[in-house]
């Protein structure tokens, strides 16, 4: 599947919340208007099961062969050999995700970028955040890092 000469490391870090603007990226498209977004909230959502879920379902749904076979000297000058896609996203009361998008798109590959969106697209429902024991919809910003050695 991947070259012998590359080591593919998938690690995440979860962030706090950013409110940032962003277009849909979703095959459903949910049109979530921003000014029903919730901002402060008591619990964040998460990816169901934790970290260690999260890094499960980035190592099996995220394909990083037309990364690795992209990643000429030309490339690794440009975007290096360590990759960061900051992921922003709104995790529903339901627990959906939408309206997801690469707020650093011009700091990685276009492929690792294509990578990340589709691998996103197949996530299953998150824990949303609560108010007060309540669902409610809210930004998310997740980071996925790619290290190609």
């Amino acid at each position: 599947m991947y070259s012998p000469n590359f080591k593919i490391t998938v690690s995440t870090v979860l962030l706090f919340i950013v409110c940032l603007t962003s277009k849909a990226q979703t095959g459903t498209v949910r049109n979530i208007p921003t000014d029903s977004l919730v901002q402060n909230v008591d619990d964040f959502p998460y990816f169901k099961g934790g970290i260690r879920a999260w890094s499960r379902f980035l190592q099996n749904n995220l394909d990083l062969t037309r990364t690795v076979g992209a990643m000429d000297s030309v490339a690794y000058v440009k975007y290096g050999s360590k990759q960061t896609a900051i992921l922003n996203f709104i995790v529903c009361e339901d627990g959906d995700i939408c309206n997801i998008e690469i707020e650093n798109r011009e700091k990685v590959s276009p492929e690792f970028a294509k990578a990340v969106l589709a691998a996103m697209r197949k996530s299953p429902q998150w824990m949303p955040a609560l108010v007060k024991g309540k669902p409610v919809k809210t930004k998310f910003r997740q980071p996925v890092v790619a290290v190609l050695e």
